[in-house]
């Protein structure tokens, strides 16, 4: 962290936003770093909170109590409950992620991530990648559960990053959605996931790439929901979540897409679990399939 610094504003600086002027004066920080520093009321103008679209004056003083360097944004290594290694040889590994903890940090120095559980478990990753998720090579949803693959090589890193580009590490879901799904299905709703924390659906409209599409289909039925398992290749921000809402078959659970029932299944967690992820070996070049266990909350019907 960089702290207690104090600038003031110069002829040349004078009508900046206070986010641009910050950016201007530390260009070798990632411009979260500044977000998240005026965003936690890190930085004071005038004497004042400053926020990102302020304007500046000549000569104001612009005060910057602490502010995020690339270091601190890697992850903090550390046990994590629920979290396991369910694979892993020379190459790969893939972790078992529990519900409610982030895949990567979302702030620096954020502890109890499942990155943080991976350079704990296996710190050699730091050498490989200096990200936020280092060789994670999906991310799953704060509240969603399950398998994880990651690179333990920078031979296989750049192997598998190059599969995860051209669809080829498959994931499979099982969730618990309301409502009564008789048949399987190919969602292919267009999805704009740039901007806000729901990602928008275009009924009206296709992907063309069946890459980004979610098929579906039913496990069993009780008691109004359905049990459904949802396959993905590439995949984009709450994909399935999205697209399964859409089709009028929202999951349990699910405070942006769906409702969260009072009680039950769903109660305390989205009901959306990764249960196997189906990916090429990078040395032997042979299919491996990983499941990851289902959780208890899924065995209601």
């Amino acid at each position: 962290m960089r702290e207690g610094l104090i600038f003031k504003v110069t002829s040349a600086q004078a009508g900046s936003r206070l986010d641009r002027f910050l950016r201007g004066i530390f260009p070798d920080l990632p411009a979260k770093s500044v977000r998240f520093a005026i965003e936690g009321g890190e930085v004071s103008v005038a004497g004042g909170k400053g926020a990102k679209g302020r304007i500046l004056r000549l000569g104001e003083e612009v005060s910057v109590r602490r502010i995020a360097e690339d270091l601190d944004w890697l992850p903090v290594p550390g046990d994590l409950e629920g979290a396991a290694v369910i694979y892993a040889d020379a190459d790969a590994a893939v972790f078992l992620k529990p519900e409610n903890v982030h895949t990567e940090p979302q702030r620096p120095l954020e502890e109890a991530t499942l990155a943080g559980y991976l350079r704990w478990r296996f710190p050699e990753v730091e050498g490989i990648s200096k990200e936020p998720g280092l060789t994670l090579l999906t991310r799953l949803d704060y509240a969603t559960s399950g398998a994880v693959p990651a690179a333990l090589s920078r031979e296989a890193f750049g192997f598998l990053k190059r599969e995860r580009e051209k669809g080829r590490i498959v994931k499979t879901y099982v969730c618990l959605v309301d409502g009564c799904m008789e048949k399987e299905m190919s969602l292919s709703f267009s999805l704009d996931p740039s901007g806000g924390e729901k990602v928008k659906v275009r009924a009206d409209r296709h992907e063309e790439d069946p890459l980004y599409w979610t098929d579906v289909q039913p496990i069993r039925i009780a008691g109004g929901r359905t049990l459904v398992r949802a396959v993905i290749s590439k995949g984009k921000r709450h994909q399935i979540r999205a697209h399964l809402a859409a089709a009028g078959y929202p999951i349990v659970g699910d405070r942006r897409y769906g409702t969260v029932p009072r009680e039950g299944p769903g109660k305390d967690r989205l009901m959306l679990h990764a249960a196997e992820v189906l990916f090429t070996h990078p040395s032997s070049k042979e299919p491996v399939r990983v499941s990851a266990p289902l959780p208890e909350e899924f065995e209601v019907i």
